[in-house]
């Protein structure tokens, strides 16, 4: 396959895949509106910063996957992907340990101040009573939004400072997520407001998406008490900046941002915000997933991603329907010989039934063997359209499984 790198991934990774007998080119640095002239015979692409949108989509008619080297997708048009039958992955969790340190130290800086002494001292400026004043953080309560991966992971480190932790609570969760709550003691809210009063540092870990965007608005500041700490290592576009702004001059909101509206696609860049030149915040340049360690897990697993995809199976999917379609589940046992599926497709068809999912599976056995093709169909078949079906040399058995 032909994969193009529109980011660095690392070369030990790309000879791994080149090994495998694809065909790698990375693209030299370029602007994002360039990018749709530059893969047009690309049939992986991956991307780690670089904005894939409709245009370049369009472009790329050999492309059947975008690969995100990490965890977020907001980057990339996933609509004008599903409409072009695009696959999009990303590779989720491998950055996590890397963002939980930052959103500690940055955690740590807001409260110490550490970004400004070390500022003085390079002056040469003793100021010793100035940064005297910090509150500390054992017996402080954290609330955390998006206990995924990365809040799990900075909720086991600040536990380890003795702070309180609390989240939102959700009607689903993984055992192994519910078990690690329990152990960090985590207290689970009903409501925001609930998660929001009393804390005295909130940490931002929710991914982007039209119910998140500019979740931290002026309602949302109001809720905290003066002095709260708001750390965001997520998405700029969480936060509403001006209301941001407001909360820092009127209420003393003390702040820790990795991540910014409208921040430079390009490094190094001139690039001035007031947000960014504001006493109370301590800022870094969008580095949450930037470690060796971090790098090196989420090139492995687009690796991953990619070897999967030549086998077919697809892994980290974040467009294909997670949830069963159709009115009706019909099973289809036939030989495994050449033309049986398409057979039954065409019934299928000439009865007006799309099928909206289905899944083919060959028993083992030397070969003759049988298969069973379970598929979701948009309404029922009808009495003669099921015997029609069970007309077909091929076919042995049909079955209606299920009826919505």
């Amino acid at each position: 396959m032909h994969i193009v790198f529109a980011d660095e991934l690392g070369p030990s990774f790309i000879r791994t895949l080149e090994d495998a007998g694809h065909h790698c080119e990375v693209l030299p640095v370029a602007p994002a509106q360039e990018l749709h002239q530059l893969i047009e015979d690309a049939e992986v692409l991956v991307v780690r910063s670089t904005l894939v949108g409709r245009s370049t989509i369009e472009a790329a008619t050999s492309l059947g996957l975008i690969v995100r080297a990490g965890a977020g997708t907001d980057s990339i048009d996933t609509q004008a992907a599903s409409e072009k039958g695009i696959y999009v992955c990303n590779v989720p969790g491998q950055n996590a340990a890397a963002v939980a340190e930052l959103t500690l130290g940055l955690l740590l800086s807001v409260d110490r101040r550490i970004p400004a002494s070390t500022a003085d001292m390079r002056e040469g400026l003793w100021a010793k009573a100035r940064y005297s004043t910090a509150q500390g953080l054992k017996g402080r309560t954290m609330a955390i939004l998006g206990l995924g991966d990365i809040g799990l992971e900075v909720a086991e480190r600040a536990s380890a400072f003795g702070i309180k932790l609390q989240a939102l609570s959700r009607s689903e969760r993984a055992p192994d997520v519910l078990a690690r709550i329990d152990a960090l003691s985590i207290r689970l809210c009903d409501t925001l407001p609930e998660l929001l009063h009393g804390a005295d540092i909130v940490s931002l870990h929710l991914p982007l998406n039209e119910n998140t965007r500019n979740i931290v608005d002026d309602w949302f500041l109001d809720q905290l008490s003066h002095g709260t700490i708001l750390l965001n290592t997520a998405r700029g576009g969480l936060v509403d900046e001006t209301a941001l702004l407001k909360a820092m001059n009127n209420n003393g909101i003390r702040v820790g941002l990795d991540v910014y509206e409208g921040e430079p696609l390009s490094s190094p860049a001139d690039w001035r915000s007031s947000l960014a030149a504001h006493p109370h915040l301590v800022g870094t340049h969008h580095i949450g997933a930037s470690t060796q360690q971090a790098q090196e897990a989420i090139a492995g697993g687009v690796v991953d991603v990619i070897s999967a995809y030549v086998e077919g199976v697809m892994l980290n999917c974040v467009n294909l329907v997670d949830r069963p379609l159709g009115t009706c589940a019909i099973a289809v046992r036939h030989r495994d010989e050449v033309g049986a599926l398409a057979a039954v497709l065409a019934c299928l068809r000439g009865a007006g039934i799309n099928v909206q999912q289905m899944q083919n599976e060959i028993f083992a056995g030397i070969s003759p063997t049988a298969a069973v093709a379970t598929i979701r169909a948009s309404k029922p078949p009808s009495t003669e359209t099921l015997h029609d079906l069970s007309q077909i040399d091929s076919v042995l058995r049909v079955d209606i499984v299920e009826r919505v």
